[in-house]
Formats: C-alpha cells, sequence, structure tokens
C-alpha cells in the first residue's frame, strides 16, 4: 500500500480528554500500521479517537514521528554518515528531552501509546527512560517512584527472593 500523499494533511488524534492533536497524515502512517489502516480505510477524516490514550502521551507521540518520520520516511538512522559517535546528534537530544519528565505517569502513558500505535521506536525510546530511573534503586524505591503498591506479604516476598537469589547479589 502507498502512502498517503505529501499534501499537507493532518490527522487529528484524540484521546480520552477529547482534546485533539494534530500529526501529518504522512508521518503517522509512515510510523503506525494501526492509523495507516484507519487511514486506507477512509475513516480518519474525522479524526481517530484513541480513548485509552492520554492527550500528553499523544502529544509527545506527534512531535515524536514529526521528528523520526518527517516527509513520511524514517529518519535515516542507519546511514552510516548520518551519525558518527561523538558528535553533536539533534534527533538524539530531541529524543533524551521526549522522554524527560517530571511525571512518571506520562512516560508509562507514553509507553501504552507506542505499543498500541506499533511504533517500535517509541516503545523502545521510553522503556529505556523507565529503565534507566529503575537502575541502581532496589525494590522499595522502584515501588515508591512509581507509586506500585506491594501486595505481598513478608513471607511471599521473601520467598521470592530466595528463589531469585542470583537477582538479589
Amino acid at each position: 500500500m502507498a502512502l498517503p500523499s505529501d499534501d499537507g494533511k493532518t490527522i487529528r488524534l484524540r484521546g480520552k480528554e477529547g482534546e485533539p492533536v494534530e500529526v501529518p497524515e504522512k508521518s503517522i502512517a509512515a510510523a503506525s500500521a494501526t492509523i495507516k489502516g484507519v487511514i486506507d480505510e477512509g475513516r480518519a477524516d474525522a479524526g481517530v479517537d484513541l480513548p485509552s490514550l492520554s492527550a500528553a502521551a499523544l502529544s509527545r507521540v506527534a512531535e515524536y514521528v514529526k521528528r523520526h518520520f518527517k516527509d513520511g520516511a524514517a529518519a535515516p538512522e542507519d546511514d552510516p554518515g548520518f551519525y558518527v559517535p561523538g558528535d553533536d546528534d539533534p534527533l538524539a537530544r530531541f529524543d533524551d528531552e521526549l522522554v524527560r519528565v517530571d511525571d512518571n505517569d506520562v512516560l508509562i502513558d507514553l509507553i501504552e501509546a507506542a505499543t498500541f500505535l506499533g511504533i517500535d521506536g517509541l516503545m523502545d525510546l521510553a522503556c529505556k527512560a523507565v529503565a534507566e530511573q529503575m537502575k541502581g534503586k532496589n525494590a522499595e524505591e522502584i515501588r515508591k517512584k512509581f507509586n506500585i503498591v506491594n501486595d505481598y506479604t513478608k513471607e511471599e516476598e521473601e520467598e521470592v527472593r530466595r528463589e531469585n537469589s542470583w537477582a538479589f547479589e
């Protein structure tokens, strides 16, 4: 299937808040097979409702696809001449800023959005950001950072620690 023509057309993505987020049709179609299917079926003209996704996450999705899928083509990260390690890489800086958030819920929502929309590069980027936040922390610190309730009894937790002692070394 061909990508939509480059006529400056945008698609409105609406999350659970109902707030529309505009994204270039060609970029989102190149990034997401899910949205491309909706476009190909002619169901995107009035916008695409994504009621399980937040507007904050969709806004970040829009920024990501605008930068990584400009003009409907993926950024040439695989081109050896595109990036030389040690060089100042504006796309890498953009990615770092995109996932630098004060509210972890936004990052988790971004992972959910990237997964639902099938945007693997964005999902990898957001998952790496979560992993960086977890690095060097014990279970209790991670629970606190991500508001995770400990539903294990003391005995269950000790059993898990025994069974997986290698992970706690």
